[in-house]
């Protein structure tokens, strides 16, 4: 079975450290903005552009490492296919998969971009409130994109392609599937349902389709379930 998690955690760690160096620089600017005149205050911020300086920081970079996990899991994918005499995908399957990749790594662009968006709207306000350079610095120390919110978006995509990638590959075959993953005090009402229903053999490609927990989609955000060829 493929380890989504390494990769997730491996891209929030990166994640957590440009974001100490572009943090380091946004307290330089405050300081130096905090000094500014209103009409100088509201030229600067017109022109500043935080979403570019995050990317610039290396976040650009490690989308980019993260993208190419994408390629191993999918690699992993075909393996196990291979074990089993299944051909590897390709055509308008391979096509698809990238455009989920490339959507998923979208997503996250647009978390920088939503991150970068807040914080030019809380400098601008203390700025323009005329509170000091520390207070401000203080206001903005909570407001970081290495949070909750980045975390289950990139957990959520490269799992679900993981499992979308699997599916593509054994689609349409005499295989059976099993719903792995645990079953605690966490697990949602649909998958307890899923895991407790499932047939003794398995489930067929059918049968997970009218499941409340279908290929592609399982528990929802930040599920810790994968649908495995049993």
């Amino acid at each position: 079975m493929a380890q989504v998690q390494p990769a997730v955690d491996a891209f929030i760690s990166e994640v957590e450290e440009l974001e100490k160096g572009f943090n380091k620089n946004l307290n330089i600017a405050i300081k130096n903005l905090s000094k500014a005149s209103d009409t100088e205050l509201i030229n600067s911020l017109t022109q500043l552009n935080l979403f570019d300086e995050i990317i610039k920081s290396g976040y650009g970079e490690s989308l980019n490492r993260l993208d190419a996990q994408y390629s191993i899991l999918l690699e992993q994918a075909v393996r196990e296919a291979e074990k089993r005499g299944v051909t590897g995908l390709g055509g308008a399957g391979l096509q698809g998969l990238e455009v989920l990749k490339d959507l998923n790594i979208d997503n996250l662009l647009d978390e920088a971009n939503r991150h970068s968006n807040i914080l030019t709207q809380q400098l601008f306000q203390n700025l323009y409130a005329g509170l000091p350079p520390n207070q401000i610095i203080e206001n903005l120390a909570g407001t970081n994109l290495a949070g909750h919110q980045l975390a289950v978006a990139t957990y959520t995509g490269i799992k679900t392609f993981d499992d979308t990638a699997r599916y593509k590959i054994f689609e349409g075959l005499d295989v059976k599937w099993t719903y792995f993953g645990p079953l605690d005090e966490r697990t949602r009402d649909s998958c307890r349902n899923t895991k407790g229903n499932e047939p003794e053999g398995g489930y067929t490609e059918k049968q997970v389709l009218s499941t409340e927990t279908p290929f592609g989609l399982r528990g929802g955000y930040n599920c810790r379930h994968s649908w495995e060829v049993r």
